[in-house]
């Protein structure tokens, strides 16, 4: 793609409204931008807000500095600054990057005359600011680079949440367009041809009335300057509350952030189409091996975080050459199809199903236990081997599928390929048993450990003990006492007379096993609670089917 030159100027503008954004956000001297054109070499806009100058350079960075750049922001400090092209040099600067694979793709930084050390609050509004500018510009990035880095380029487009991204990017586009208006109102909307608003950002009580755009009264539309553009399916309003005297100026801007948005969405339908062909499985629909590679990490990620466990299931069809080789291969991808279907009815809504290669199918379960991952895999065993596939019409088919699963309590991002790598040896020992089961194998690093019976001496948990059995026989008295006063009427009906009997005798063990625990030695109490401690931190037994006999 090559920039007119109407193009480039809307560009130009935009990249240098949004330096001098940064620079006044971050109370710095100068701010740039660079777009990777090879060999340590970028193309370079630059504003120097105590000069009130922008231009653009060619920025050469050491090679040292090129790997250390990445997006989390490096501070520099004189002399290691003088690479940038701002005289005199500055005495203080935050750089960070977008470098995917081995080139990078943009280099933002922000700088101070005077040597100062940045604030964690600066060092976090930096990092926004480099992230929206990056958003911003990557639709562009073929062109800004001169087609350079383009497999780079591809790798961010296809890993990237598109949608996320088109909402981001238009909020950082109305946040430069309200600073160049000075004004706290104004919204971005995208509608269908009838006016109904199907997507947008605003901000202000005045700007957020425009994401309901038939209930905006004469009065506010007109204390807006406003931008209508069109494309084939959709159009764009810009708009924005300005007063008469800034509209003049305003006007080139919104022509400016007008073809930025149609290259914004441009980008986001070819790169849905784009997900389709890198990420899907073509025969199945369902997301293929790298796919699943790059969902599963982020599910680890959450999991992390959130504190739950994620189990695994690896499914491979038994015998399935056998219907290529007699049926045909056209019969044996629709099979696939169906089977790839029938997996996918079978869980949640957020499982994981994905197309492993061949007849093999991976699922991840987040949040899933051991036990209901076993259940998970026993119900899709039943439900293949129960299946009519179609088209053999006249043949029965009965699909058996041996599973390898793994389950993972405690878990990293990190640990995506050896829980693979369980998957895929616990279906091994499952095909060389004969197939048509399930097999499990999990790993001790997997499986948090048991934790401790809190430290205290014998003689303290006895007192404790004592202390909380009194806490509990108290009460229990008192529900003794009151249950058997009930019972004593005859005309009770026979359902509350057996409830009251459950209550009675429920209660009578209680009090029985609290003076049990009061009568016992110290030691004999900590064996008994060690034993208790134990049994609760211990996971439930699998069930027969899990343990593959």
């Amino acid at each position: 793609m090559k920039l007119t030159g109407a193009e480039r100027q809307w560009i130009e503008q935009l990249i240098r409204l949004s330096l001098l954004a940064a620079t006044r956000r971050l109370k710095a001297d100068a701010c740039g931008i660079g777009f990777w054109r090879g060999e340590r070499r970028f193309a370079h806009f630059v504003f120097n807000d105590r000069l009130q100058i922008f231009s653009e350079t060619v920025l050469i960075v050491p090679p040292l500095l090129l790997k250390q750049i990445s997006k989390s922001p490096l501070q520099l400090k004189s002399p290691c600054t003088t690479f940038l092209p701002v005289t005199p040099p500055l005495a203080s600067v935050l750089v960070a990057g977008e470098f995917d694979g081995t080139e990078p793709l943009t280099l933002f930084w922000v700088g101070r005359l005077k040597p100062s050390n940045w604030t964690e609050d600066e060092r976090k509004n930096f990092e926004v600011f480099a992230r929206d500018m990056g958003l911003l510009f990557t639709p562009l990035l073929t062109a800004l680079m001169n087609g350079r880095g383009l497999r780079s380029w591809l790798e961010v487009t296809t890993r990237s949440d598109i949608s996320a991204m088109v909402e981001e990017s238009l909020a950082f586009l109305l946040e430069i367009l309200l600073f160049a208006a000075g004004a706290g109102d104004g919204a971005i909307v995208l509608t269908d041809f009838k006016g109904t608003p199907m997507f947008g950002v605003a901000r202000g009580e005045d700007g957020k009335r425009w994401l309901e755009m038939h209930c905006l009264p004469v009065s506010v539309r007109q204390s807006f300057l406003t931008k209508a553009f069109s494309e084939a399916q959709w159009t764009g309003i810009i708009s924005v509350k300005a007063s008469e005297q800034i509209r003049p100026t305003l006007t080139p801007l919104l022509e400016a952030i007008a073809y930025i948005i149609r290259s914004l969405i441009s980008w986001s339908q070819q790169s849905v189409r784009l997900e389709e062909v890198v990420w899907l499985d073509p025969l199945t629909g369902l997301p293929n091996r790298k796919a699943f590679g790059r969902k599963l990490e982020s599910e680890l990620h959450r999991a992390a975080r959130f504190g739950y466990p994620v189990s695994l299931l690896l499914a491979d069809l038994d015998e399935f050459r056998i219907f290529n080789e007699v049926l045909g291969f056209e019969v044996g991808d629709e099979i696939l199809r169906q089977v790839g279907s029938i997996l996918k009815r079978s869980v949640r809504g957020y499982d994981l199903v994905s197309r492993y290669g061949g007849d093999e199918f991976v699922i991840a379960l987040p949040a899933t236990s051991l036990e209901g991952a076993v259940k998970v895999a026993e119900r899709l065993k039943a439900r293949l081997a129960e299946a009519d596939i179609l088209p053999v019409k006249d043949v029965r088919l009965t699909l058996k599928v041996s599973i390898g699963l793994t389950t993972a309590q405690k878990v990293e991002p990190k640990d995506a390929r050896r829980l693979l790598s369980l998957i895929d040896q616990a279906l091994a020992v499952a095909k060389s048993k004969g197939g048509d089961r399930i097999e499990i194998i999990t790993a001790p690093e997997f499986v948090p450990s048991v934790p401790s019976l809190p430290t205290m001496s014998p003689d303290l948990w006895s007192v404790l003990v004592q202390y909380l059995s009194h806490g509990i026989n108290n009460p229990l008295n008192g529900i003794l006492g009151l249950t058997q006063i009930a019972l004593m009427d005859e005309q009770l009906p026979p359902h509350v007379r057996d409830a009251l009997e459950q209550i009675e005798q429920l209660s009578l063990r209680l009090r029985e096993f609290s003076r049990y625990l009061m009568n016992l030695p110290p030691k004999r109490l900590m064996e008994e609670l060690e034993a208790f401690w134990k049994r609760m931190h211990t996971p439930p037994p699998l069930p027969e089917a899990a343990k593959g006999e």
